[in-house]
């Protein structure tokens, strides 16, 4: 791991475990995983042209999703108020394309 030592902070992360017909979604217990977390806006396109502006970055070695519920450095896990969805999970890979981390933008 290339960031391992800077990821200092924490984030919870709670997985997507089901949607049932009606919409609503069943997550897992949230789990405390290490991160460097980094608050910058940006500008997100997607291939399909939508767009959404990320209000901060960070990077993990935890495996994030989308559909996944995720609480920053800082915030309550379990706490629906402060409930935030990934905009956009990157992988990243070393120089021997083995997965690195995970970037992540809220």
């Amino acid at each position: 791991m290339l960031l391992g030592h800077r990821m200092k902070q924490r984030f919870s992360l709670a997985k997507l475990l089901s949607t049932n017909s009606r919409g609503e979604e069943d997550f897992a217990e949230p789990t405390v995983h290490a991160c460097r977390f980094e608050g910058s806006t940006k500008r997100l396109v997607a291939s399909d042209g939508t767009d959404a502006t990320s209000e901060a970055v960070f990077f993990t070695l935890a495996k994030v999703e989308p559909g996944d519920a995720l609480w920053l450095p800082g915030d309550t896990p379990g706490d629906l108020n402060t409930q935030r969805r990934p905009l956009r999970v990157t992988p990243c890979f070393d120089i021997r394309g083995q997965l690195d981390h995970y970037e992540v933008y809220v």
